[in-house]
């Protein structure tokens, strides 16, 4: 039993896109047993990589602070997107327990239509005007958790002007703003166009992530090209399955027996019981 359970919690871990096609597929029920007794940053990713819809069915049956930790492990657009498929008022109530900052990204993002671009767009970005000196651009560069490529560079009320590459940033006299050594933005999306038209913008031939504006120019966050193909993702019914997705339960199911084994394995009451030992 415990080699199913270290099996499974490698796969998990190991391909959480795989995974998600397999949750999909299953009962809400059993992929709610399953994610309930696993640590919750192996369940994000995979809960991140699931149909907005099937991963809130999957949580459905979740005590609120069981499903705020999970929540609290995914990005904001993975959080976003799963809130839209939460019932209100319980909605209300679990954005309300989140972390102030993802709180407030949750309320921002869900002011726009699930089939807007300003609704998968991601909030993380560093944004300075154009004044900074680039001493102090590096300054905040290094004070940030997230890997940051780039800086954006706004003008008087938060308006994209451009974006400084770090390796630009690195090389820049002490004294030189980043007005002086910004790449001025060209190819920027609204945060009001929908995402039907979005994959075929033109800025995607020469980039991975599209700056996202709102009305006036101010800079919102960016849409990169994984979150685009998350957003667009043809939905499917329990019934249906794809020919990876197929492969990928096959496999799962030999290494632990399919998702019901799995869940056999674990305690069906109480709650708060053993889980799987993360290893």
């Amino acid at each position: 039993m415990a080699d199913a359970e270290s099996l499974s919690l490698v796969f998990l871990r190991g391909h959480p896109a795989e995974a998600a096609r397999v949750l999909e597929s299953v009962a809400p029920r059993e992929a709610a047993d399953l994610l309930a007794n696993i640590p919750a940053r192996i369940a994000a990713p995979v809960l991140a990589a699931m149909l907005p819809r099937a991963a809130a069915r999957s949580l459905e049956g979740l005590d609120d602070e069981h499903l705020l930790a999970l929540l609290g492990e995914l990005g904001t657009q993975s959080l976003v997107a799963v809130l839209r498929h939460i019932p209100e008022p319980r909605r209300f109530v679990l954005i309300d327990g989140l972390p102030t900052a993802a709180a407030l990204a949750s309320r921002l993002l869900m002011g726009y239509m699930e089939d807007s671009v300003g609704a998968w767009t991601d909030l993380d970005v560093l944004a300075l005007p154009d004044t900074t000196r680039a001493t102090d651009a590096l300054e905040r560069v290094r004070n940030v958790e997230a890997t940051v490529q780039r800086v954006f560079v706004t003008g008087p009320e938060g308006r994209l002007e451009g974006w400084v590459l770090l390796s630009t940033l690195l090389r820049a006299p002490a004294g030189t703003t980043l007005g002086a050594i910004m790449t001025r933005a060209q190819a920027v999306i609204s945060a009001q166009a929908p995402l039907s038209g979005a994959s075929g913008h033109p800025g995607w031939a020469n980039a991975s992530l599209l700056p996202v504006v709102e009305s006036g120019g101010r800079l919102l966050g960016v849409l990169t090209r994984d979150a685009l193909a998350r957003a667009i993702r043809p939905a499917v019914t329990e019934r249906e399955d794809s020919v990876p997705g197929a492969l990928a339960r096959g496999y799962w199911y030999s290494i632990s027996g399919g998702v019901g084994a799995i869940v056999s394995l674990l305690p069906t009451a109480p709650r708060v019981g053993r889980k799987f030992d993360e290893r």
